[in-house]
């Protein structure tokens, strides 16, 4: 039997989560819909429980779990407990107590993720998950522990599995549209039940690197789609007055608007303000399409080789130690250039007679660098060469995080202590 290969994007939101998957035959991402909501792309986060299934032995089947517009349907006919508000409950790590079991919130995401795949892919006799990129919305390090989960539920490898934030797969799905649109600056407005945002992407040539910066403007404050209460006209008057301040300070060749802010009719004045000199696109799916298009890679990935994405998630440092050597060699434990959230590495060293570690971070425009030494104490006395040190680097956010030093031991001849030091780090990049 033939597997069908699958390159997924998911894109995880407060209220829906929405999936694509990259149409071999014809190279581009489709967006899938669930067989109760054939009318949009836009999967509500909400499971429901019936224990009708149980079998017997007070055991709790499968079978019993339903996932959005499904869900949403059986709430009013069947018996059940809905499961709902579970993004928000991850993000405050509040259980949830369903026919007398607590579950924990990260493990309702996992599972609410889950059934919204298996949705798509009961479709097929046989397929293989080739790589999955998950964007979120919100660099929240609960959503982003509990998403992490999802690669090993679905047993995928590093290589097959990555997190990205909307930023990174908005990028994505525009450089993957007609270049013409990027001549100049590109605007994505996001506007959301929380609010909007505004989002401007400048993109610098003839420079090595080249960039594209991401300057973001959070607007919920002057925007807020629940203030209005279905006055299109005071609604349409409030953005038009955002874009006419806010697309007067560059060229933009491209506008494209995203959320369900955008889902009715309302633009008119707006519109007009949009259009003046530009394109304009309007879409519920540009973030899960980046993300699949993210996912498949090959070309598609090719067209951003060049470029490093300067955003609030992207790490501006390598982090590495200096060796011992005539030329100060460095050797990197992460490079930066990436989000935070999948910037990973890890180094093994064997100090000779020094427990002394000099870390090295170091600015990835400027090559500019900061030194610290490192004093590893309580380890016990070995003949050189003999002691196994691995370093790691974890993020909480582009900035800040921690460089975290193990005692590995050496084989059975000089076990390891199980000694864990950990080093913060603050690093402010100067762009």
């Amino acid at each position: 039997m033939t597997e069908h290969p699958l390159y997924l994007g998911l894109d995880l939101s407060l209220e829906y989560t929405q999936l694509s998957y990259y149409k071999l035959d014809e190279g581009v991402p489709e967006s899938i819909c669930h067989s109760d909501s054939k009318d949009t792309y836009l999967l509500p986060n909400i499971m429901f429980y019936t224990d009708k299934y149980k079998d017997g032995t007070g055991a709790k089947d499968e079978s019993g779990w339903s996932v959005g517009a499904v869900a949403a349907g059986k709430r009013f006919k069947e018996d059940g407990v809905v499961v709902d508000r579970i993004y928000q409950k991850t993000i405050i790590n509040e259980d949830t107590e369903i026919y007398g079991t607590s579950y924990k919130a990260k493990d309702l995401l996992v599972k609410m993720l889950l059934l919204h795949i298996r949705e798509f892919t009961k479709q097929f006799e046989s397929y293989e998950i080739r790589r999955l990129v998950v964007t979120i919305a919100d660099a929240d390090i609960h959503i982003i522990k509990a998403v992490q989960e999802l690669q090993g539920a679905l047993h995928l490898s590093d290589e097959q599995f990555e997190i990205t934030s909307h930023i990174d797969s908005g990028i994505y799905y525009i450089f993957n549209q007609p270049e013409s649109l990027r001549n100049n600056s590109v605007v994505l407005f996001d506007f959301n039940s929380s609010g909007l945002d505004y989002y401007r992407f400048d993109i610098t040539h003839n420079k090595s690197p080249e960039i594209v910066d991401v300057f973001h403007q959070n607007l919920k404050d002057r925007l807020t789609f629940s203030a209005f209460k279905k006055d299109d006209e005071e609604l349409d008057e409030q953005f038009a007055a955002i874009c006419q301040e806010l697309l007067a300070e560059t060229y933009v060749s491209s506008v494209f608007l995203t959320g369900i802010g955008f889902a009715d009719n309302w633009l008119k004045e707006s519109a007009t303000i949009l259009c003046q000199g530009r394109r304009v696109f309007v879409g519920q799916n540009i973030y899960t399409k980046g993300a699949c298009y993210r996912a498949f890679g090959d070309r598609h990935s090719k067209v951003l080789d060049r470029y490093l994405i300067r955003s609030e998630y992207t790490v501006g440092f390598d982090i590495g130690i200096s060796l011992n050597d005539d030329s100060k060699t460095f050797v990197p434990i992460t490079r930066g250039g990436q989000e935070w959230f999948h910037t990973k590495g890890k180094l093994y060293i064997f100090p000779d007679e020094s427990n002394q570690v000099e870390l090295i971070y170091r600015n990835i425009l400027t090559g500019d660098y900061d030194k610290e030494h490192i004093e590893i104490h309580g380890l016990p006395k070995r003949p050189p060469k003999t002691t196994k040190i691995s370093l790691e680097a974890e993020f909480y956010s582009a900035e800040k995080g921690a460089v975290v030093i193990r005692d590995e031991g050496f084989g059975t001849m000089f076990p390891t202590t199980n000694k864990i030091y950990r080093k913060e780090f603050d690093l402010k990049w100067e762009k």
